[in-house]
């Protein structure tokens, strides 16, 4: 993956926006935000949802677009793939935050309750601190990082060629009790 670069906005995509909410009918406003709008309050609407969404930093490289939105304390990152697939790694995700924000800044990804999700799209959201001092209430304390994992190859003496251990990660209880208990 390649560094980002900002990019200049494209000035009509806001207005791609406003023409597309715009000619949505009666319906959709009610359905998705819960109001019935009269024209004049259909267009006053409209534009409050553009101004919000509105990213004042576009930032791109070979595979994503980020879009910056100060939403204080914290930077909202809008993450999108250009193919429209999902992402493949957190890691790009831990590369895209210390490249925007920084390596010492914390970020989180959040998982809404059902009744504040918004999934439209292969789209993510990182919400991040620029403040490098901040540390979010929960996580680890220190970095442990491995270039490969480590691998369980059985007690001394009953030790498994290294090509039939178990990766060690999380919690692997069940994949370790099979690789040594063969049925």
């Amino acid at each position: 993956m390649k560094r980002f670069t900002r990019i200049q906005r494209d000035v009509r995509e806001n207005q791609i926006y406003r023409d597309a909410l715009l000619a949505q009918p009666a319906e959709f406003f009610l359905t998705h935000f819960g109001v019935v709008l009269d024209l004049m309050e259909k267009l006053r609407f409209v534009e409050k949802l553009i101004q919000k969404v509105n990213a004042p930093h576009v930032f791109a490289n070979d595979v994503y677009t980020v879009r910056m939105r100060d939403a204080a304390p914290f930077i909202q990152l809008d993450i999108t793939r250009f193919d429209g697939q999902p992402r493949t790694s957190w890691r790009e995700f831990q590369q895209i935050k210390n490249e925007l924000v920084g390596p010492e800044c914390e970020a989180v990804e959040l998982f809404p309750a059902e009744s504040r999700l918004v999934d439209t799209a292969n789209q993510y959201h990182l919400w991040a601190n620029p403040d490098t001092s901040y540390r979010f209430p929960f996580g680890y304390d220190r970095r442990i990082v491995l270039d490969e994992p480590i691998v369980y190859q059985g007690r001394g003496g009953e030790e498994a060629p290294a090509s039939a251990g178990v990766p060690l990660s999380g919690d692997n209880t069940a994949r370790l009790h099979s690789a040594t208990n063969p049925s």
